[in-house]
């Protein structure tokens, strides 16, 4: 049972008030001269003490101006900000049963950049409202759910598109084998590092063995869930040679073929019916990813939590001491299961949705911070006795809750050697600080916590970010001044950057209102300054990851291309709320403006035909 903090009851307790009030006005018409004086009377006090409560509310921390007390802002746009933006619990305030957009969009939650324009445009209408009524702002007047207010009337993601094919499919075709290698060679260079949820050697041993067998006309039969794996891979390639207009590219729906046959191979009734192993696992969490780069996030979500649960069947959660397990073995499954994970945190930012993953009940290690050539019994010893070489997860809860202090010193890379084991290890330690991010200042619970706790977590947690750059190897720090110099794991220091600038917004996204703050206290409403300039600040280094002139090759070659809509429009949903009052915020308009058009520039650059529509929402 959730329990409302006081807060919340008393702004329900104050609502009635107001709606008791208008019934009075409208009763005074038929009352008689006695009673229309009482009601006068009652009225006239009820307006006093309105007022004074309007001018002596002592709102939470997550209130807090970015830039303390302005004389220009509203009582009325802080009311309603408190409404709208991160001073409630998540709440579905829409039929999202009305139609197949709404049904397709889902519930979408407040951590969400959706959501964010969502608030900035309902901000926008109640303001207009205010100026053009002279009312102060009541609940009343915000009536979620209607017309152009429903969510998915501010989504950019293609969830609504249908996903099946209106033409035969052979499952059993092949690409030549030119083609083959090559969106093979696409899907390890552009996603195996950072998503290595397969084995590579292994895989890329058994590709060649079977089209070589496949073109001396003795191909052997092979399982379904292999073929299924096989074709999405050849989905992702696919989807990302036309992304970067690879010369040689196929025609435009190849990739939709390739997910349909992989589809028929791997997603069919057995697959609910049928026990887990783990090729079906990395077919589903291959499909999800699929899903995610065409924009399909629900779907993806869907599918994550379906291959997360069959994980869990086969205990990929939990420490693997089988002694018949050779050391390769078991960090494919480490690796699968953190994949798996990492995937999943970057859809729950996505969709606002609360992951599935209970952190206090896995045991399994993080990955080895080797390549996976080297990975070897007595590799995998050494690191496994390695003092917090496993904890990290335990530690994570620990801190989130207060019960532990930060280290202090950094636990965990520290002078490991640069290499893909190492830049997937550093991947997987800032997911789990991003979910304690999420866990910590987005669920149900939070809302019940003070707002010194609040200001005490939030602090840990930018603690735990800082810890965690301190501890990269130099080569994958894109804020060393020598590194950003050299070519040498730019790809990698640049998508460890806008995964650790998306948990920076996140972080400071909820002290980001811009609403007066004239009752704060100086210590509360410094802090909420500090954060919020750090979320702006964080958006703009996401910008100022792009060239200014848009080429939209070098995104697609370098940065997260599966997701960089997600991390543009996270970016500029923050600048939207900068500007949404700029009498509020010490941060120049003008500035945020730039941002916000080169961004705009980088969208239309883009060869997605589905980012037409999100161009033209901004």
């Amino acid at each position: 049972m959730y329990i409302l903090p006081r807060k919340d009851r008393l702004k329900i307790v104050t609502e009635r008030c107001q709606q008791m009030a208008v019934l009075l006005k409208g009763l005074r018409s038929r009352a008689n001269a006695d009673d229309d004086a009482r009601i006068a009377d009652l009225l006239e006090a009820v307006d006093e003490e309105m007022s004074e409560f309007r001018q002596t509310r002592a709102p939470s921390i997550t209130d807090i101006d970015a830039n303390g007390p302005q004389e220009g802002c509203e009582l009325g746009v802080w009311d309603r900000q408190d409404e709208l933006d991160m001073e409630s619990s998540d709440l579905l305030d829409e039929d999202l049963h009305i139609n197949d957009r709404t049904r397709a969009t889902g519930f979408v939650g407040r951590n969400s950049e959706v959501q964010w324009l969502r608030a900035v445009a309902l901000a926008q209408s109640e303001r207009t409202h205010e100026e053009a009524s002279g009312v102060f702002w009541r609940r009343g007047s915000y009536a979620p759910g209607i017309g152009n207010e429903q969510v998915s009337s501010f989504t950019f993601w293609s969830d609504s598109e249908s996903v099946e094919s209106n033409f035969l499919v052979a499952p059993f075709e092949l690409p030549p084998l030119e083609v083959a290698e090559r969106l093979l060679g696409c899907y390890m260079s552009k996603v195996h590092d950072s998503f290595p949820i397969l084995p590579r050697k292994t895989f890329e041993d058994q590709f060649r063995k079977y089209f070589t067998a496949f073109q001396n006309g003795n191909a052997p039969n092979l399982s379904p869930k292999w073929q299924a794996i096989l074709n999405i891979v050849f989905a992702i390639g696919a989807k990302y040679s036309h992304l970067s207009k690879a010369s040689w590219r196929a025609d435009e729906r190849d990739h939709i073929i390739y997910q349909a046959r992989a589809r028929a191979f791997g997603l069919n009734d057995s697959t609910l019916t049928g026990h887990p192993d783990v090729p079906q696992i990395q077919s589903l969490g291959l499909l999800a990813f699929y899903w995610l780069s065409v924009g399909q996030v629900s779907r993806a979500w869907v599918i994550i939590g379906l291959a997360l649960r069959f994980a869990y069947t086969l205990g990929l959660h939990v420490r693997n001491e089988d002694p018949s397990a050779t050391a390769s073995k078991r960090e494919t499954l480490i690796r699968t299961w953190w994949s798996l994970y990492s995937l999943e945190r970057t859809l729950s930012i996505v969709t606002g949705r609360p992951s599935m993953i209970v952190e206090s009940s896995c045991s399994v290690p993080l990955p080895i911070p080797v390549t996976e050539e080297q990975i070897s019994e007595e590799v995998e010893a050494t690191y496994r006795s390695r003092k917090g070489s496993s904890g990290l997860v335990s530690m994570s809860h620990g801190w989130s809750n207060g019960t532990v202090d930060p280290p202090s010193t950094p636990v965990g890379l520290g002078t490991t050697e640069a290499n893909s084991g190492s830049f997937f290890r550093a991947e997987v330690q800032l997911s789990v600080i991003t979910q304690s991010i999420l866990t910590s200042l987005y669920s149900a619970s939070a809302m019940t916590k003070s707002s010194g706790e609040n200001q005490h977590e939030m602090t840990q947690l930018g603690q735990r970010l800082d810890y965690w750059v301190l501890a990269l190897p130099k080569e994958l720090n894109f804020q060393d001044a020598v590194s950003k110099t050299r070519k040498t794991f730019a790809r990698e220091r640049m998508l460890l950057g806008y995964q650790l600038c998306s948990a920076r917004i996140l972080l400071g996204r909820p002290c980001l209102n811009t609403r007066k703050q004239a009752s704060r206290e100086a210590n509360e409403a410094s802090f909420a300054r500090r954060m919020s300039s750090s979320c702006i600040e964080a958006a703009k280094t996401v910008v100022d990851f792009l060239p200014d002139e848009p080429n939209a090759h070098f995104i697609y070659d370098q940065g997260p291309w599966w997701c960089i809509i997600h991390h543009l429009m996270q970016a500029v949903s923050v600048f939207l709320l900068g500007l949404s009052d700029p009498s509020c915020t010490s941060q120049d308009s003008a500035s945020l403006m730039l941002y916000t058009k080169k961004v705009t520039w980088w969208l239309q650059s883009m060869h997605d035909p589905w980012l037409s529509e999100l161009t033209m929402l901004l």
